[in-house]
């Protein structure tokens, strides 16, 4: 068993780093995401048509190779 998936949170990209067994990846998403699924949601209970379609944001696959570049230890997240 391991963890995908810490959106980019500082603890979950040093694990990365440093190669923990638990943690071999992580999937950074946009913040923006989060509002536009709110935006989608709220239509879909608020409209009289049907409310559909896709989304694929770019989340970048953060791997111990690349995950320097993501890591920011000041960071508040």
């Amino acid at each position: 068993m391991f963890v995908v998936g810490g959106a980019g949170m500082k603890e979950i990209v040093k694990g990365v780093m440093d190669g923990d067994p638990l943690v071999p990846v992580d999937v950074l998403y946009p913040p923006a995401q989060i509002a536009t699924a709110m935006d989608v949601t709220v239509n879909h209970f608020v409209s009289n048509g049907p409310v559909t379609g896709s989304y694929i944001p770019g989340s970048p696959l953060i791997t111990r190779e690349n995950a320097e570049q993501f890591y920011f230890p000041d960071s508040p997240f």
